[in-house]
This record gives structure tokens, C-alpha cells and sequence, in this order.
């Protein structure tokens, strides 16, 4: 994994995405996020978890005892599909945990939502298993944004796919990159630092074996579908 001196690579993504400061409609869309090259795009879910201490579900974190809200613990994973069938949330392009928030009106202490910010090692290394089948032996590039950095600076790496794992370890890096691509820029992968979802573009094909794994949990979506 080398860090490069120029941010040249990167400007792709900010020549092809629409320009949020231009775009006079309410919300945030992906195709403010997301270069509008591609065909198909997909939300993938940062796992949610159930506290298996927390008996009571209608106990909600607004209602916790400091030390209830301190106290976590990461139970068995639950699938986003499942908690908007429980709650009688409209499963549509724009589902996320905040959707149940917004129903609600709160979030249920038994439940911890994904991570903001950063794909959790294991559904990192189901995304790049997928992700692998698209690229062959492409190199990537990994892009963080300033708030992602120790220092607040952007910077840019280049390396092989499987060098992700690593990267996101690092010292000075918080999470996984803000953005990632190949060289042939097949796909890209954004995960924002407030959004407990990522956001994958790329080739029908590519979308489809997203969807259809059997570990993530991700949800078609287009350039229109809003993020917030």
C-alpha cells in the first residue's frame, strides 16, 4: 500500500457527481455522492445487533439508566428487512435505521445500530470477496476524506483490493476509506462519516451478487434514492 503525493485520481468522483451546492432539490441523493457513470447501485446495511442483556423491547435508549446505556453488548446480528416487517416500516429505497427512528420516534435500547462511518472486518471481507469477482488484478485506490485523517488532511492510497483490511486498521486512519475503486473504475464503494450505510455503484452483474449474498444485506437503490 503506497500513499500517493497527488490527489489527481480522485477527481473523477468530484467531476461526476452532481454538486450538492448546485442542486436545488430537498435531500441528499446518491448521485451527490456517487459518480453518475454507472448503472446500478446498491445500499449496503452496516449490521445491526441485538443487546441480549435488554429483556424489555419497549424500553427505548431515551429512557435508559446511565448504566444501561453504557453497558453494550453485541448479540446476535439482525437484518434491517426484518426489524422494518417488525415495526410496519415501508421497505423502500430510502430504508435505513433511521427509517425506524422516524416511525418510532426513538430507537429501542435492545437494539445497537451498524457503525457511521466504517464497514465492521467481517462484512468488509464479504464486500471485497464480491467485489474481487469485478476486478480481477486491478489496483485500487482509497480515498479518505479530511474528517476520516488524525491530521484532517485528505489523502489518497494505492494498493491491491485485499490491502483494505489492513488500511482500515492503520494508525492515523479512522475507519474504512470514504471512497474506494479500481484502476478501470468498475465499481465504487462510499461510506459516509455519518451514515450507518454505504453506497456501491457498478454493473448490473455486480449489484445483483451484492444483493444476493448471503451475508450483507444491501438494497437496490438509483441515483435518486435519498441518503438523508
Amino acid at each position: 500500500m503506497k500513499k500517493l503525493s497527488s490527489q489527481e485520481e480522485y477527481e473523477w468522483i468530484r467531476e461526476e457527481t452532481v454538486e450538492m451546492l448546485l442542486d436545488k432539490r430537498q435531500g441528499i441523493r446518491v448521485e451527490n455522492f456517487l459518480p453518475n457513470r454507472f448503472t446500478h447501485y446498491c445500499k449496503m446495511i452496516h449490521p445491526l445487533y441485538r443487546d441480549p442483556q435488554i429483556q424489555d423491547e419497549h424500553l427505548l435508549w431515551s429512557e435508559c439508566t446511565p448504566k444501561q446505556a453504557e453497558a453494550i453488548q453485541l448479540g446476535e446480528r439482525v437484518r434491517l428487512a426484518a426489524l422494518a416487517k417488525k415495526y410496519e416500516v415501508d421497505c423502500s429505497k430510502e430504508l435505513s435505521a433511521a427509517s425506524l427512528m422516524q416511525k418510532l420516534n426513538a430507537v429501542p435500547r435492545y437494539l445497537i445500530t451498524g457503525d457511521e462511518g466504517e464497514i465492521e472486518p467481517d462484512s468488509l471481507n464479504a464486500l471485497v470477496r464480491v467485489l474481487h469477482q469485478f476486478s480481477g488484478k486491478e489496483s485500487c485506490c482509497f480515498w479518505y476524506e479530511g474528517l476520516k485523517m488524525e491530521e484532517y488532511a485528505a489523502a489518497l492510497f494505492h494498493g491491491k483490493l485485499s490491502e483494505v483490511m489492513e488500511l482500515s486498521t492503520r494508525a492515523g486512519l479512522r475507519g474504512t476509506p470514504t471512497y474506494w475503486w479500481p484502476a478501470n473504475k468498475a465499481w465504487c464503494v462510499y461510506t459516509d462519516t455519518d451514515l450507518d450505510f454505504s453506497v456501491i455503484a457498478g454493473s448490473h452483474e455486480l449489484i445483483e451478487a451484492l444483493v444476493a449474498d448471503d451475508f450483507l444485506e444491501c438494497f437496490a437503490c438509483d441515483v435518486a434514492t435519498l441518503m438523508i
